[in-house]
């Protein structure tokens, strides 16, 4: 099993546009005693956290009005067979990182060719993940979240046009960090998918097909939510050896 998913703590980098991360203390075991008179104590803390902190899947009713809230949209978006795209060709930098950190078709293409050498291919109803390379290096600094790469609209539809249900990544958002009109994003609401952002250790399932889980909590009128999200590599799928 590979764990998918980054740490959640205070702090942690998010989106300027959404809320901080808070983790206070709720009571320790010794205030607990104290209050209830007990022998034993319970420790707990409070989580403040932003729908779409850290690893987190999307909603469509984030980027379309009409769209479907998190606790109305299919599970069957959020887990099921997927493959993981390799496109780390795809870099921002350069004096146009708009350009040349937007993946289009023809990446896109690149990407899909390399994953057919290795025997596999993407298919209606596929989870796509990209891997640009970008979140294992440069999480948790500020660039991670203020210089991204992603999907141009061509590339994202190209795959939407494929019957993908979900488009993950492992940046801080499936746009290019300076596409203010928010291009991957936009795709999915056209096509009624969701997407999943903030993944990590993408290199290690490039060009494989697996089993992949990022189910949402059941927030009643969620935009999003949080994820424990993991791949299963199908050669272990009912292996003694898997945990």
């Amino acid at each position: 099993m590979v764990d998918l998913t980054r740490p959640v703590y205070e702090g942690m980098p998010m989106w300027f546009g959404h809320q901080r991360t808070f983790t206070p203390v709720n009571q320790t075991h010794e205030q607990f005693k104290a209050m209830y008179g007990t022998k034993d104590g319970f420790y707990a803390r409070n989580l403040v956290i932003s729908e779409h902190a850290g690893t987190h899947a999307d909603a469509t009713i984030e980027y379309d009005p009409d769209g479907a809230t998190i606790d109305n949209t299919p599970l069957a978006y959020y887990y099921g067979s997927a493959v993981c795209l390799d496109l780390s060709h795809v870099k921002f930098e350069g004096p146009e990182p708009m350009t040349h950190g937007s993946a289009g078709i023809e990446d896109v293409e690149i990407a899909e060719r390399a994953l057919a050498e290795a025997g596999e291919e993407i298919r209606p109803g596929d989870i796509v993940l990209a891997w640009f390379d970008y979140g294992d290096r440069w999480f948790p600094e500020r660039k991670y979240i203020d210089e991204n790469p992603g999907f141009s609209w061509e590339g994202a539809e190209y795959l939407a046009k494929k019957g993908v249900v979900n488009i993950g990544t492992d940046c801080n958002a499936i746009d290019n960090s300076l596409d203010n009109s928010f291009a991957g994003h936009m795709v999915c609401k056209k096509y009624g998918i969701v997407n999943t952002e903030h993944l990590q250790n993408l290199g290690q399932l490039v060009n494989t097909r697996f089993d992949y889980f990022g189910l949402p909590l059941h927030l009643v009128g969620g935009t999003g939510s949080p994820i424990r999200a993991v791949a299963v590599p199908r050669a272990r799928l009912g292996s003694p050896e898997t945990p």
